[in-house]
């Protein structure tokens, strides 16, 4: 995998792309050319939406398949190391961050790739963090 151009892509992002949503270009021109990567976060998230909204067997075996586009990012030690580390310093800050958002930013700062979300706000406590997000008119 080449780390040099690689993105971690947000949940939001993966749905939006797979919905066909109105800022999917937008996304799909900003990932244009680029390896791919989800954190399992991202995958048990999209397994949950499915399973909640009581998706239809060929429903979800068109988004298994969708997500097959992204290599799966398993956290190891480390991983957990830097999730503690993200947990812990936006607590210290007053900046609560989410435990799924943790694990999906410290999959990205691990790597040391960017990650693209369009819920920036979420990540903003994370100055190590590179965020690619799409800016909209409005």
């Amino acid at each position: 995998m080449d780390s040099t151009s690689l993105a971690v892509v947000d949940t939001d992002v993966v749905s939006f792309l797979f919905k066909n949503h109105f800022l999917a270009p937008v996304y799909q021109a900003m990932l244009a050319g680029r390896p791919l990567a989800v954190s399992l976060i991202t995958l048990a998230e999209m397994e949950y939406g499915m399973e909640k909204k009581n998706w239809g067997a060929t429903r979800r075996d068109l988004m298994r398949r969708f997500l097959t586009r992204f290599t799966p990012l398993l956290p190891d030690t480390e991983t957990a190391g830097t999730w503690a580390r993200i947990k812990s310093g936006c607590e210290k800050q007053g900046r609560a961050i989410t435990f799924a958002d943790a694990w999906i930013a410290a999959a990205a700062l691990q790597l040391n790739v960017p990650m693209v979300t369009h819920n920036a706000r979420d990540y903003r406590a994370l100055e190590d963090l590179t965020i690619l997000t799409a800016t909209v008119a409005s």
